[in-house]
């Protein structure tokens, strides 16, 4: 077990890989299914669907869903608190020694394969479907990758830039840069190939919001 310097047993994505939000919600559930003690939470760094210089900590209690305010106001109390007190008073380590100490777990491995306990992705394969994906520049894209590998979709990721500034992303109504899949700015990538797909999937960078686009008459187009 490794246990960082404030007692707490921490586990990250094999290879500090990039790690999307539904890994992590599905790897606190799984963990927690029939516990009463000993339960797991989670922590996500990302801007999510804002600008890249909006990042931060995102936290997923041990349902496994986002926190509800009066969780984050409880924290932030803490926070300022504990940084009141001196930083100097707070145990911490390097960021190399943190990964160190850290358990790999395999989140994606475990999230692929648990899609066809949900879903039946084999009849999704021999639909013949044509499916498209752009992760914007995020966590999804890992996913949809293995997805498509391990389930054999006929499945194309049209992005595939990693770049932390997220510069390749069209300017949002108001100029930003802002991976919002709600957006049609931000799925016109998407939108200009509708005609290629049956349906498309956009994901903001830690990959807990899509959008959907299809072909009208075909499916309706929608994005949301």
């Amino acid at each position: 077990m490794a246990i960082d310097t404030n007692g707490v047993e921490v586990r990250i994505e094999r290879e500090s890989a990039l790690t999307a939000t539904p890994l992590v919600s599905h790897a606190i559930l799984r963990h927690n299914h029939g516990r009463g003690a000993a339960l797991a939470d989670g922590l996500i760094l990302t801007p999510s669907h804002n600008p890249p210089e909006d990042g931060g900590i995102k936290y997923n209690p041990p349902h496994g869903g986002p926190a509800d305010t009066q969780a984050t106001a409880w924290i932030e109390a803490e926070a300022n608190r504990l940084l009141a007190a001196g930083a100097e008073t707070i145990p911490s380590v390097t960021p190399d020694e943190a990964r160190a100490r850290a358990v790999p777990h395999d989140m994606l491995g475990e999230y692929v394969e648990a899609l066809g306990e949900a879903i039946d992705m084999d009849a999704i394969a021999r639909s013949g479907l044509r499916l498209a994906a752009d992760p914007m520049g995020g966590t999804a894209l890992p996913v949809w990758q293995a997805i498509a590998e391990r389930w054999g979709l006929n499945l194309e990721v049209v992005n595939s830039a990693l770049d932390p500034s997220f510069a390749f992303m069209p300017l949002d109504h108001d100029g930003r840069i802002r991976m919002d899949c709600s957006s049609a700015a931000a799925m016109a990538g998407l939108l200009a190939r509708k005609e290629d797909f049956d349906l498309a999937f956009g994901n903001e960078p830690d990959a807990d919001r899509h959008g959907i686009v299809g072909v009208v008459g075909r499916w309706p187009s929608t994005t949301c």
